[in-house]
């Protein structure tokens, strides 16, 4: 029932609570605790993956840029990166092949200077496809561009391993492997610190703002 940002004893509890969950839930990707950022669902941290890194470039002088995804995301994911077109951002939707795959040439070739993020899917909510996101992590390394994937229909049901696939932002659900609604989470790789997409009592390191969901999250 505690506050975790409160000094008092269920204050604390609560904070040792959320520290615990946060350990188990990187060790389930290959994270580090740190890299771990609870949202309110999987919408939330898609929304904070495309509208962060762009922000960032903003903040690094880059008002506009281009955003690499597909045809078959969520519309938590397509939805955002309309709305940032709408802002000056263009967007190419990469189209899929008869059994729903995104082929990792296809977005190398997709690849612009001014490509900010790469962003697809790990396992799409309608057909199933598991998208080959390793290698179209390595070609995002290979050419030093930020890789977002959205994994909500993953984590919990293949093998997940953020290091292994190259990315530096996932985004997953906990009502997709038995958790409840309504909690999330946004791995980000370190060093990067994206801006908060909510503003208020600085809560998760101060990059995302809201009294934590501790029963949720535990």
């Amino acid at each position: 029932f505690g506050n975790p940002s409160a000094q008092s004893m269920m204050g604390v509890r609560a904070e040792n609570e959320l520290n615990d969950a946060r350990k188990i839930m990187a060790k389930s990707i290959n994270a580090m605790p740190e890299e771990i950022y609870f949202t309110s669902g999987g919408s939330e941290a898609d929304n904070w993956a495309l509208k962060g890194v762009v922000e960032l470039m903003a903040l690094k002088g880059k008002t506009t840029g281009h955003i690499i995804t597909s045809a078959i995301e969520h519309h938590a994911l397509l939805h955002t990166a309309q709305h940032l077109e709408k802002q000056g951002y263009a967007v190419t939707y990469l189209p899929v092949d008869e059994l729903g795959r995104v082929s990792p040439a296809a977005v190398e070739a997709a690849i612009r200077p001014d490509t900010v993020l790469i962003s697809i899917m790990a396992a799409n909510n309608e057909i199933g496809t598991i998208q080959p996101v390793a290698e179209i992590g390595a070609v995002a390394r290979k050419h030093k561009i930020l890789f977002h994937t959205d994994a909500v229909q993953a984590v919990g049901h293949i093998p997940v391993d953020v290091e292994a696939w190259n990315v530096d932002l996932l985004s997953l659900s906990a009502h997709k492997f038995q958790g409840p609604k309504g909690v999330g989470a946004l791995y980000v790789r370190r060093p990067l610190r994206l801006p908060p997409l909510l503003h208020g009592g600085g809560q998760e390191k101060g990059r995302r703002s809201g009294t934590e969901n501790v029963p949720g999250v535990i």
